[in-house]
């Protein structure tokens, strides 16, 4: 078989998609280069187990970009959980009444489809307001909240397909007890979120009123990782320990009272807002960005954004960032 060398091979991507691609200029390039990475990777003669979970992954990336693109203005709340817990714990109650109140304030909600803390989480929304992310296992069923709603329901095969779709379409995390699966859940999140693979968000840890299950967690982090050095003491503002639905929701509130969202763009951060800052405003914020080494953070320009105005600044970034630094500056943006 005769393989073309790679500018042979670019020219006949580029023949492909001048007659079927679709998209912007960026957007072809993007997939002009997947295309041809795919195709590289095919010249490495793999062997199926090694192609095979590429090209499942991807399905299941595109089954559930596909299931939310109907709803991407729409700010969603990920909740994990315990499959275990039952209908009468005070734990399936708290989620269920969180959820309830997350829908009433304009949010939806999204879990992992099964029974216990998500399918509290679903029922709560309600199925028309939630979403499930299933995942195939031996030993597990998928929730029947979504009996009469199959569209807001993605199965996955992966747990990597999986994860990444929870952290990329919510604004915010809320975990409850649970097992191994939730362990593994929460300390992704965190390590993302971390080293900056993952935007800051409200990632808050529930329990039931003197529940002392999150407060273990957090005295086995202090005594372990933070004792011996494996954490910064700054990390411990990635997360949040609460013991009431509306405190909860009010926190997560309270995150985007003046913040909308943040990028990181080449070198630079830029934050929107949602409030155009005063001068005095924007010298005290500089402040606070100055002490910890970052650049002046200036404004750039407005844009209009699903039917609002929001407000663009923008600062250089640091080569080693400490991301904790970012969750400082939207606490107190959204304290003016």
């Amino acid at each position: 078989m005769h393989l073309p060398d790679k500018k042979e091979l670019e020219n006949d991507i580029d023949a492909l998609l001048s007659r079927y691609a679709v998209g912007s200029i960026h957007q072809q390039t993007i997939l002009k280069e997947f295309i041809l990475s795919t195709l590289l990777f095919n010249w490495e003669d793999p062997d199926p187990e090694e192609i095979v979970p590429l090209k499942e992954g991807l399905d299941e990336i595109r089954n559930a970009i596909t299931m939310f693109k109907h709803y991407k203005y729409d700010s969603k709340i990920t909740i994990f959980g315990s499959a275990r817990t039952a209908k009468s714990d005070d734990l399936y109650q708290l989620t269920y009444h969180f959820a309830k109140l997350a829908v009433q304030e304009g949010f939806k909600t999204i879990t992992g489809a099964g029974p216990g803390i998500m399918e509290a989480g679903n029922a709560g929304a309600g199925p028309e307001n939630s979403f499930g992310l299933g995942l195939q296992l031996p030993f597990e069923s998928l929730s029947k909240v979504f009996s009469d709603h199959p569209q807001h329901v993605t199965v996955f095969k992966h747990f990597y397909s999986r994860k990444l779709t929870f952290y990329r379409e919510s604004q915010a995390i809320v975990v409850m007890p649970g097992g191994y699966g939730t362990m593994d859940e929460i300390f992704q999140g965190l390590a993302s979120i971390q080293t900056g693979k993952l935007n800051v968000r409200p990632f808050i840890l529930l329990d039931k009123p003197n529940g002392t299950f999150w407060k273990g967690f957090d005295e086995w982090i202090r005594a372990h990782l933070l004792e011996d050095c494996y954490i910064h003491s700054d990390d411990f503002g990635f997360y949040t320990l609460l013991d009431s639905a509306e405190e909860t929701l009010r926190y997560i509130q309270r995150f985007y009272h003046h913040f909308f969202s943040y990028f990181i763009l080449d070198n630079r951060i830029y934050f929107q807002l949602k409030i155009k800052l005063s001068p005095p405003q924007l010298s005290e914020l500089n402040l606070i960005a100055s002490g910890h080494g970052f650049g002046e953070i200036i404004f750039i320009r407005e844009r209009y954004y699903n039917n609002q105005t929001l407000f663009v600044y923008s600062c250089l970034k640091l080569d080693k960032m400490n991301f904790a630094i970012i969750l400082k500056l939207i606490h107190h943006i959204n304290q003016f």
